[in-house]
């Protein structure tokens, strides 16, 4: 059995984690030290479980209780040479680093990664697929396209962890300066409602059992969207979905 334990996704701190045979890894170390810790707690999984933390990019959305996370559990933080890069410019780099490359596979005690890139405005970002015997978790929570390396990574996964994030006419009468605006929207920013539902009829396999919508902007677009466009398409497949909020869901088991 595999649990995902979602402990919240949004531009105030993602991450989540992945448990199975008594081995836990965290994708993403968006929160401080102590609310990670709380969170993963509250899910039932014990810290000392933790084999690593996964990084997908630099943001610090996705980082800011990395460093101090990883050296208290004396773990390592799994990223690519350009965020290891830039965590270190930062301050922000933990003792422990295990770096890999975009389209590497390697092992986490029973886990088995794949890394893949993708399109966002950072500086080497990946998303993963985590393999537990045959049970396999895609992850990609920010980018601007599903292009077809994402789809060749995300494809047939038992459980999908797919970005939702705006809501075109919402993004455009906001409040963000311009520039934001175009970079949220551009090729390399991040993933708009439709794009995602649409998205959704390609990733999606009769072998799929769970879709978890991230990353929805609390600004630029709202859960009813999401689930008028993603969720009705899903809910037509007969597939189990959950939007993952700033504050988590709770734990899926597969």
């Amino acid at each position: 059995m595999v649990t995902i334990a979602p402990l919240g996704s949004g531009s105030r701190g993602n991450a989540l984690v992945v448990s199975a045979g008594g081995e836990s890894l965290a994708i993403d170390a968006g929160f401080s030290r102590k609310e990670m810790l709380t969170r993963i707690a509250s899910h039932g999984v014990a810290a000392e479980t933790l084999r690593a933390v996964l990084i997908t990019h630099e943001h610090t959305d996705h980082t800011s209780g990395c460093r101090v996370l990883c050296d208290k559990l004396h773990i390592p933080a799994c990223m690519t040479p350009g965020t290891s890069r830039i965590l270190g410019k930062r301050g922000d780099l933990p003792q422990l680093v295990r770096q890999f490359s975009p389209g590497m596979r390697f092992n986490i005690g029973s886990f088995v990664i794949n890394a893949f890139t993708v399109p966002h405005d950072a500086t080497e970002p990946v998303g993963f697929v985590v393999e537990y015997g045959k049970i396999k978790i895609g992850v990609a929570t920010d980018l601007g396209q599903v292009n077809a390396v994402v789809t060749g990574h995300l494809r047939d996964c038992d459980a999908l962890v797919l970005e939702s994030n705006y809501d075109p006419e919402m993004l455009v009468h906001s409040a963000r300066r311009d520039s934001l605006k175009r970079r949220i929207a551009g090729p390399a920013g991040h993933l708009e409602n439709s794009a995602a539902a649409a998205a959704l009829d390609v990733l999606t396999t009769e072998r799929t059992k769970l879709v978890l919508l991230a990353h929805v902007s609390n600004e630029c677009n709202l859960p009813e969207l999401v689930a008028q466009q993603a969720g009705k398409k899903l809910d037509a497949k007969h597939l189990h979905w959950e939007i993952i909020s700033q504050c988590g869901t709770p734990s899926f088991e597969l």
